[in-house]
């Protein structure tokens, strides 16, 4: 009997170690080791992979590097030896810019100094400026981007840093924040150094990052301006001939908004482009074109536009998710109030698209790969999602947590208890133990039971033995009357 109990103390607690995997399933709603995986199709995109371009009908540019994105998404419509290091000649004051706007204040004012103008050569673009004259950052940022002025650019990089080694430290900081793995500045003028370049790529993804900045768009997109000097009134024109009609109108492109063009002798002719139609924002980067006069042999002017013309006519950008949209949903263990978690996608997520593609063929997969245990603060990673065209990852995107979720605080005592009892290592601890306390008790009753069969025996011996005995001898009285004389 006691075996038997033994056994089912044991089937018991196999039982309850079994069943508490289908509890935790249960209690975090879809929980499981791998992620969390649903899908649902996309009403209301029409996607197709931008790594379908047909290289045979796209604009092929005359130049060394080029690359063409999609601002929205980031994607990548066309690229030629996008990755290559290049000497940037003007367009790495797009760097410098930026660097000025996250520093400094438009309205600061900065004092020319001697170091601003010590390498600055008469062959260079300048902007005039002299020792003591003071400008603010406003002024000097329309001169390094409208005109790529060396002495300008040196006076933002003294007023901002305090020197111009301590402001290209800054420059070389925010490349690499940024991801721009082929880059690096020797200074913020884009002269020619060899330890100064950038790849098409990089250019690309630094002017997506500063078209975000008001400031600096408003500036990049303008065609002219009237500057007022101690000397009187300097008219800056835009070498950037997409977005001005003055000096070469045969250049100018309906819906081009910046951002920076530059050349030298060993970067040849460079241009940096962002313009807007139809919803499609496009950046386009083209460096080392060998431009042979100022009209139709233009290269990276009249290649540009044939390139943005190209992308308006057949690609569109569409918008798969925005920021707060939910793309799922779920129950939260241990939540207060039983509160589920809305998940959104971190950042809103675009997808270049040929026209014709496919809106039904787009799926999205949301892989939740956090624990959706309370507490959840708003802003919570909780995974990616993931959205695919026939079969294929196109986008992938960070979801994070809508809302906040607070701890109920009872639920998670108890859940802190049940796990700590239900914990598969502790399980195998009783268990071992359990099994120990099993079979020290069935060696025992073994030998109780051996004790008490020999008991039993030795009592039965004793019994007879004693029988037999006073069998064999007489009496202590008989022994007596035998003495007196009795019969």
């Amino acid at each position: 009997m006691k075996r038997f109990c033994s056994l089912l103390l044991v089937s018991a607690f196999l039982t309850c170690f079994l069943n508490f995997g289908v509890f935790a399933e249960k209690s975090s709603d879809k929980k499981t080791d791998e992620p969390t995986k649903v899908t649902s199709k996309n009403t209301e995109s029409e996607e197709e992979s931008s790594e379908n371009v047909s290289k045979t009908t796209f604009p092929k540019p005359r130049a060394t590097s080029a690359i063409v994105i999609d601002a929205n998404s980031g994607d990548a419509i066309y690229a030629q030896d996008a990755e290559k290091k290049l000497p940037t000649a003007g367009t790495s004051n797009i760097m410098t810019a930026i660097i000025a706007l996250e520093n400094a204040a438009l309205g600061d004012s900065f004092t020319v100094t001697e170091e601003a103008l010590a390498n600055v050569k008469y062959d260079q673009p300048q902007l005039g400026i002299k020792v003591g004259e003071s400008y603010t950052l406003e002024q000097l940022l329309y001169a390094i981007l409208l005109n790529s002025d060396n002495d300008a650019a040196n006076a933002i990089a003294i007023g901002v840093s305090g020197t111009i080694d301590a402001f290209v430290g800054k420059m070389n900081e925010k490349a690499e924040e940024l991801g721009l793995s082929n880059t690096h500045f020797a200074n913020p003028t884009g002269f020619p150094d060899g330890e100064h370049y950038m790849s098409a790529a990089d250019l690309a993804a630094l002017s997506r990052y500063a078209m975000q900045n008001t400031e600096f768009k408003n500036i990049v997109k303008t065609p002219k301006y009237d500057m007022q000097t101690p000397h009187g009134t300097q008219t800056l024109l835009s070498t950037n001939h997409l977005v001005s009609r003055y000096k070469y109108p045969y250049h100018y492109y309906a819906g081009a908004i910046g951002v920076k063009s530059g050349n030298s002798t060993d970067a040849g002719y460079c241009l940096v482009s962002a313009a807007e139609k139809n919803n499609l924002n496009i950046i386009s980067v083209v460096m080392g074109c060998d431009n042979q006069d100022a009209k139709d042999s233009a290269y990276s002017f009249v290649d540009t536009a044939k390139m943005l013309d190209y992308v308006f006519e057949n690609y569109k950008s569409v918008m798969l998710a925005k920021k707060g949209d939910i793309v799922y949903d779920s129950k939260v263990s241990e939540a207060k109030d039983s509160s589920r978690v809305a998940i959104t996608v971190e950042d809103d997520v675009y997808i270049t698209l040929k026209n014709t593609a496919d809106s039904d063929a787009i799926t999205s997969e949301v892989n939740i790969i956090q624990d959706l245990k309370a507490p959840i603060h708003q802003g919570d990673y909780f995974g990616t999602i993931t959205y695919s065209y026939n079969g294929k990852t196109i986008k992938t995107a960070n979801v994070v947590a809508a809302n906040e979720v607070k701890r109920d605080f009872f639920l998670h005592i108890f859940a802190t208890i049940f796990r700590f009892i239900f914990n598969p290592i502790v399980l195998i601890i009783i268990l071992i133990v359990a099994a120990i306390w099993v079979r020290l008790n069935i060696v025992r009753s073994r030998k109780r039971r051996i004790r008490r069969k020999r008991l039993v025996s030795q009592n039965g011996t004793n019994k007879t033995q004693t029988s037999a005995k006073s069998r064999r001898t007489p009496s202590a009285h008989s022994r007596s009357f035998d003495r007196f004389g009795g019969k």
